[in-house]
């Protein structure tokens, strides 16, 4: 019996040094990924050009799509969800029938090291993608054994059914170096996920909350036909920020300039949020920031993306915007792109620096508090115009400019 006990601890102790060993073969000091850029305004474009084409509320049950994607494009959103989703860093390079994917993720403070780092090899087969070669640091990990632990980690939380119906969804993965294609068999019940996943039980009642306020906060105003935006914004800031707690004031921030951009853009939140058709609605009335209501549409807009989505979204959507409108719409306009990146700094300061925001909303909000002086920024620029004058958006001219409507941005007392 004492040999059998001193074999037992003698085996015990091993695999606790084995274990010792792999966590710090595991874990890393440098990672494998480094922080990317923001998606190029053009991926953007191309990522919108899909979605008008595969819009879920024109398909019908069983209808069969295809999508194109390239390879860059697909790199660029795969690494803007792991950034918005998983808080780590992405880059995905394609090949012949498969694909190499490498994920790097900070860690909390430890011994062991920063980065948790994966470098997986994916193959497309007829059951859909499979994993050919996973390491994890420096420790190599039997492929069918990831993929099974993965799995099984997937059955077990909230998306296991949305998961399941996804895959029984796809009829198809081809990858070549160039780009993916899916093939796939839309079923309505995958916009009813994605919606729930995207608002939660509990974000749902604080923006329905939210809305509530936005409605009471203009109906004080009267019957008048405009109001600056701050006499809007700043109340129902100040409002958010006293009624939250500290932990809470980041969320209650978030939910305030989401309905604001709805209603300010005219985009229905219950597209996202099928209930909200019920919610109460504000009478109508025009929001104007320094006097222009298109400034106030911007500023609101990217404020909500900032703090939804991340700045690099909201600043590439922001630029991508007056390219198109170069194109064909109202010009370029550099004032606008002030007062998308006044909003983007607004949005990030609510999720990064609540306190400081709270601070700032009490001592009360002007429109001059919002957006700096628009005076000597071009704009209602067409295509060749603004191409002659800035020689494009990588031109030194079109930096130059552009330092300056950040320089203007930050000199605000509410970003300083």
């Amino acid at each position: 019996m004492l040999r059998i006990l001193v074999w037992l601890s003698g085996s015990i102790a091993l695999l606790a040094a084995a274990a010792v060993v792999l966590a710090f073969q595991a874990v890393e000091d440098t990672p494998l990924v480094t922080s990317g850029t923001a998606p190029a305004p053009a991926a953007l474009m191309r990522a919108k050009a899909i979605l008008r084409k595969n819009d879920p509320r024109k398909l019908a049950r069983d209808e069969r799509r295809e999508i194109a994607i390239s390879g860059p494009d697909l790199d660029a959103l795969v690494a803007l969800a792991a950034r918005r989703g998983l808080q780590a860093e992405t880059h995905m390079d394609l090949r012949q029938g498969g694909a190499e994917l490498r994920y790097s993720a900070q860690l909390p403070r430890n011994p062991l090291g920063r980065y948790l780092n994966v470098n997986a090899q994916l193959g497309a087969g007829a059951d859909g993608l499979r994993f050919e070669q996973v390491r994890i640091g420096r420790v190599p990990v039997p492929p069918a054994l990831f993929q099974a632990a993965l799995t099984r980690y997937l059955q077990h939380t909230q998306f296991a059914p949305d998961l399941a119906l996804l895959a029984r969804s796809i009829d198809r993965i081809s990858v070549t170096p160039a780009g993916v294609r899916v093939a796939y068999t839309w079923q309505p019940e995958l916009l009813d996920s994605a919606r729930a996943l995207a608002i939660d039980p509990a974000r749902r009642d604080g923006l329905a909350d939210a809305q509530r306020r936005l409605v009471a906060r203009i109906d004080s105003l009267g019957a008048r036909p405009t109001a600056p935006l701050a006499a809007v914004l700043g109340p129902l800031l100040q409002e958010a920020g006293e009624r939250a707690s500290p932990t809470e004031r980041s969320t209650a921030y978030r939910n305030i300039l989401l309905v604001t951009a709805a209603q300010l853009s005219g985009h229905d939140i219950a597209l996202l949020i099928p209930e909200a058709r019920q919610w109460p609605r504000p009478h109508p009335i025009t929001l104007t920031l320094r006097g222009r209501e298109d400034l106030a549409q911007h500023f609101t807009v990217s404020a909500a993306l900032a703090a939804w989505a991340g700045e690099p979204l909201a600043n590439a959507i922001g630029l991508d915007k007056e390219v198109s409108d170069s194109r064909g719409g109202s010009g370029f306009s550099f004032v606008d792109l002030a007062a998308d990146r006044a909003g983007t700094r607004l949005g990030q300061l609510a999720v990064r620096d609540p306190e400081r925001l709270s601070a700032a909303v009490s001592a009360g909000l002007r429109d001059t508090s919002l957006l700096p002086p628009i005076d000597g920024l071009p704009e209602s620029m067409m295509a060749d115009e603004f191409q002659r004058r800035f020689g494009g958006v990588d031109a030194p001219a079109y930096k130059r400019m552009a330092d300056e409507v950040e320089r203007r941005v930050a000199a605000l007392a509410l970003f300083r």
